[in-house]
């Protein structure tokens, strides 16, 4: 069943202590490091220009807003360095049973589809954790900042601003798997975790340039091939329009159909290709 084969792979990359940390916490934990430091850094400069400059120069301390900083951060969440390392654990999850020669000895205790959804629930399930992990450390820094600095902490935002940040955060979501999933198609073509890996970040990378390119020639941002073909395009445009940008409801809906695209296409041809691999002596 299904839900054996998410078990099982949970279980196995749980005791992968290794594509743990290099997979799920590099990134979070060296992003709020790094916002430690420069947090630290501008608050030394504003003590320094507080005895240099006379105090009406001076902008008052404005209070925190948990909720505007938390939907800051989500609108960003899906960015290149979190993508990149969880491709590592995206690519070990995918092509493991290549490695170790185990498929033929899983492929008897359930079906091929399920042996392969089960590898694409587990890199969804565990794509949660460094968005997760990010957005809770960055805001758990801000924090710290704040009551350093002697800055007022509030909730502020709205029920919208509120809706808005978790639909932000599940668009960042979608992204992080549409790209594993890349890696999942690839391990499978090449039966090895590298070439997922490189696969996956080519053709992400790729798409990224092209996009740039055919900007240039005058396709237009908002346009059906734009969306259909660029991911990167789309997820940006959904995030630029739950933070308020003047987006209309029609490139709203390519943007929503052209990154589904990207999730599920992958998916659908990475179980069909397993369907039809010899996979009996590995």
């Amino acid at each position: 069943m299904l839900t054996d084969a998410i078990r099982s792979e949970l279980y196995r990359f749980s005791r992968n202590n290794t594509v743990w940390i290099w997979g799920l916490l590099v990134v979070p934990v060296a992003s709020a490091i790094a916002g430690v430091v420069q947090r630290q850094f501008i608050l030394n400069t504003l003590e320094k220009a507080r005895g240099e400059l006379p105090p009406e120069l001076m902008a008052p301390d404005t209070p925190l807003a948990l909720l505007p900083a938390l939907a800051n951060q989500a609108s960003g969440v899906a960015g290149i360095n979190l993508l990149a390392f969880f491709l590592i654990a995206a690519a070990v999850i995918s092509a493991s049973d290549y490695r170790w020669e185990s498929w033929r000895l899983l492929r008897p205790r359930n079906s091929r589809s399920n042996l392969i959804l089960g590898k694409a629930a587990t890199i969804a399930i565990l794509a949660i954790i460094p968005i997760a992990l990010h957005l809770i450390l960055e805001i758990i820094g801000q924090i710290i900042s704040a009551s350093i600095e002697n800055r007022a902490i509030t909730v502020g935002g709205s029920m919208k601003l509120a809706g808005n940040t978790l639909l932000m955060i599940g668009v960042g979501w979608i992204r992080t798997v549409q790209v594993a999933f890349l890696a999942l198609l690839a391990s499978i073509i090449t039966r090895s975790m590298f070439g997922g890996l490189i696969a996956a970040v080519a053709v992400s990378a790729g798409t990224f340039m092209v996009e740039r390119m055919m900007m240039a020639m005058g396709w237009e941002p908002g346009s059906w091939r734009m969306l259909l073909l660029f991911p990167a395009g789309a997820h940006d445009l959904l995030q630029a329009a739950l933070t308020g940008a003047n987006v209309s409801g029609a490139q709203v809906f390519r943007a929503l159909v052209g990154l589904i695209l990207w999730l599920v296409g992958p998916l659908a041809l990475s179980v069909w290709l397993f369907n039809r691999q010899d996979i009996n002596k590995e």
